[in-house]
């Protein structure tokens, strides 16, 4: 049986911390049944815990001591911008490598990854890998990383010169691994990767009938998905005479549950609550795309299709349920079609058809599966 360290970014339990965890517990199941499997996370508790995974008990690993959200504190922010003086690396390397903690966690790494095959899942996972210095046979990228960068870096990184610390970095370290895979398909064709399908679970459809948006209300992206949301979509609509409800989940999202389309919002214990009163989601996204949307998969997981612009469209299956939109007046006119009845793309069959076996038919080569 082939041997397997999956590194990624923080426990894979943690679903509250964002979508690339979502990701990855739906990419160990590629490797959990025939292969002996062990995970490290990049942060989390220091120690070892059990993760299950279709029915099987995966060993995951953390040196504990490395975080990974610092936009609240000011001194780490400090502390990183002063290691940037002294070091060509960027900040979404430095943010871990500048913290004592990041030793152990490059130590944890080297001695787990002794006589396995080491697949690397996101960027924080490959910057680990580096440090370590050990071979990794396969890596998944979420996102194109410098792009990111282009469209939200702040002012200060952007003086410290982050974005070209970043392009060389990133180009540094993903001629790393013997294969790369991305998830979305436009960035498999910027980095000269092979597109990876992430497989989903199709579960009992939503009779839901409100709109849905779902995600941290404090991330850039999403915080201008909620403003388009919010104002002129919601302002199109009621010139339209839609009277469509809109259900907000995450974090953050409660600071709009006086707005008067918005019924519900605020954090959700289980998205499933979520999606039962849901019968479309709404993914705006701005500027630059990279990556795909996960609550665009999650929600086809749950037969919600989504309305998204083309280039998210593009980046996951161009023939996938989507309604496409690129502007507000679209994005309006999409949800009254909806609502109308007139057009409901079938999400269910579509995320019955991305399974596991497609997955491993392309990664599960590159670690001899």
């Amino acid at each position: 049986m082939s041997a397997v360290c999956f590194v990624t970014t923080y426990p894979l339990s943690r679903q509250d911390l964002g979508g690339s965890g979502w990701v990855d517990r739906r990419l160990l199941p590629v490797f959990a049944g025939s292969a002996d499997v062990e995970v490290v996370c990049v942060t989390g508790p220091d120690g070892e815990w059990t993760e299950r995974f279709d029915d099987v008990d995966v060993t995951a690993r953390a040196a504990g001591d490395v975080p990974l959200e610092l936009r609240g504190d000011r001194l780490a922010l400090a502390r990183i911008a002063a290691g940037m003086l002294v070091s060509p690396e960027p900040y979404l390397a430095r943010k871990f490598s500048v913290f004592p903690g990041w030793r152990k966690a490059v130590a944890l790494l080297r001695s787990r990854a002794a006589g396995r095959q080491v697949v690397t899942s996101g960027w924080p996972g490959l910057v680990l890998a580096a440090a370590a210095g050990v071979p990794v046979a396969a890596h998944v990228a979420h996102n194109v990383e410098s792009t990111i960068a282009v469209e939200h870096s702040p002012r200060p990184l952007r003086m410290l010169g982050e974005i070209p610390r970043l392009r060389r970095m990133e180009r540094r370290l993903l001629g790393l691994p013997s294969h790369v895979f991305a998830l979305s398909r436009t960035d498999a064709a910027e980095l000269s990767a092979i597109a990876l399908p992430v497989p989903l679970s199709a579960i009992d459809a939503s009779g839901g009938r409100a709109v849905g948006f779902i995600g941290k209300a404090s991330w850039p992206p999403n915080a201008r998905a909620l403003e388009v949301l919010l104002g002129p979509v919601h302002e199109q609509l009621s010139a339209m005479g839609v009277d469509v409800d809109f259900v907000l989940a995450g974090k953050g999202t409660e600071q709009f549950a006086e707005h008067p389309r918005v019924v519900a919002a605020g954090p959700v214990a289980d998205v499933a609550d979520f999606y039962a009163r849901v019968g479309l989601a709404v993914v705006p996204r701005f500027g630059a795309s990279t990556g795909v949307s996960v609550k665009v998969l999650e929600a086809a997981e749950f037969g919600v299709p989504s309305v998204l612009p083309r280039s998210l469209a593009e980046a996951i299956d161009p023939d996938g349920p989507w309604l496409v939109a690129e502007t507000v007046d679209e994005m309006a006119e999409a949800i009254r079609r909806w609502h109308g009845g007139e057009r409901s793309p079938e999400a269910m069959e579509w995320a019955r058809k991305q399974d596991v076996a497609r997955t491993a038919a392309v990664l599960g080569a590159a670690v001899g599966l």
